[in-house]
């Protein structure tokens, strides 16, 4: 990851969504992604804004719209989750082989 991609005047200058994509979330989302793929877009975009980014009203309306629909599922888990484990100590016991991890794909 570059700096640059964190640069806060680059994100106030750029949406969270593609442009249509939020008007397509808030009216097929829902249906379209599964519970566990809204539940990673929703921390996902908490994470931006946590960062700085502002959300556009059609955005925070479809991102609402999408929480909405959802039931039994907290988005800030997986952002704990996340946070977890980059602050982790790496366990030195742990040995992975690249051959290993493309062997699992």
């Amino acid at each position: 990851m570059h700096e640059s991609d964190h640069d806060p005047s680059k994100q106030e200058s750029e949406t969270l969504f593609n442009p249509g994509k939020a008007q397509w979330l808030q009216e097929k989302g829902s249906k379209a992604l599964d519970n566990d793929q809204q539940a990673l877009l929703l921390a996902m975009a908490q994470l931006e804004a946590k960062l700085g980014r502002d959300l556009t009203a059609e955005e925070a309306t479809a991102l609402e719209s999408l929480s909405a629909h959802m039931d039994g599922f907290d988005p800030q888990q997986i952002a704990d989750a996340v946070q977890q484990m980059i602050n982790a100590p790496a366990d030195p016991k742990r040995k992975t082989a690249w051959p290993e991890l493309k062997r699992h794909k």
